[in-house]
């Protein structure tokens, strides 16, 4: 039996998920599963996934419903045979010693429940534009929240800590403010991902999270942190909104990673 699922949920990532297949197959940790579930695509992604059936490793999932991330990401605890699962998106990449390294620190470190890592920002040609924390030297570094797709954690963990799917687009952040309290929450301070970030008009994407956020709010009325989390989340929304307009929001999307870095191929960072 394998020791680590890795599930990457997909919905219409043709242009991107070949790379994410490639970079979790080409891990220095091979001992793996790699689960690929599709969610209702209507492009040639679930082509591109079944490419990769001739590795034993890999499983696809089609039922042919578009069900939305968080349910996709409640189904995978069910799904996974294995100790340990960690999270990737379809339209990112894998440093190749990622799971090797978060494996390591886990057994090495049986306090921590979910570990995640610092992380790399790509454009869409893989240029790398920075990185988004500027930790110090530390190996590990006390975390209350993440970069979504660089978590791992023991599988158990994940089925006792599902997505709220009510908490539409804010799914993750919902899920840190609920369990940080309670959880070991720590992450490398080394890059191991490459997250992907590009498009423009970013104020359009918090505005659709906005009955997400009032949910939320809903249900934790009298919770101080979820106050906080939610008039930070609007403010941002608007202050994106204002550069856009002015047509400079680019400089708050720079301003996201700590570290700004020449462009290259992401391949020069490995």
């Amino acid at each position: 039996m394998p020791e680590v699922t890795i599930a990457i949920p997909f919905y219409n990532a043709e242009t991107y998920l070949e790379l994410a297949i490639v970079s979790v197959l080409s891990q220095t940790f091979t001992d793996l599963t790699l689960l690929l579930i599709d969610d209702g695509s209507t492009d040639s992604s679930l082509k591109i996934a079944q490419k990769y059936l001739d590795d034993k490793r890999v499983k696809v999932i089609s039922d042919g419903k578009n069900m939305n991330l968080g349910n996709r990401l409640n189904q995978i605890p069910g799904l996974a045979e294995t100790e340990y699962l960690a999270r990737m998106d379809a339209d990112d990449i894998m440093h190749p010693q990622r799971i090797e390294k978060q494996l390591k620190v886990l057994k090495d470190n049986p306090n921590i429940d979910v570990l995640g890592t610092n992380a790399y920002s790509i454009d869409e040609n893989n240029d790398v534009l920075g990185q988004r924390m500027d930790f110090s030297n530390d190996a590990l570094v006390s975390v209350t929240t993440f970069i979504h797709p660089s978590i791992m954690a023991k599988t158990d963990w994940f089925t006792n800590n599902l997505y709220d799917v009510s908490a539409l687009r804010i799914e993750d952040s919902e899920l840190w403010l609920r369990t940080s309290d309670k959880y070991v929450f720590m992450a490398i301070s080394e890059p191991l991902l490459f997250y992907r970030e590009i498009g423009d008009q970013y104020y359009k994407k918090y505005f659709k999270g906005f009955p997400g956020v009032l949910y939320m709010l809903r249900e934790n009325k009298f919770s101080i942190k979820h106050w906080m989390f939610s008039l930070k989340y609007f403010l941002a929304s608007f202050i994106y909104m204002f550069f856009n307009i002015l047509g400079v929001e680019h400089i708050l999307l720079q301003r996201r990673n700590k570290l700004h870095l020449k462009k290259k191929g992401y391949s020069f960072y490995i």
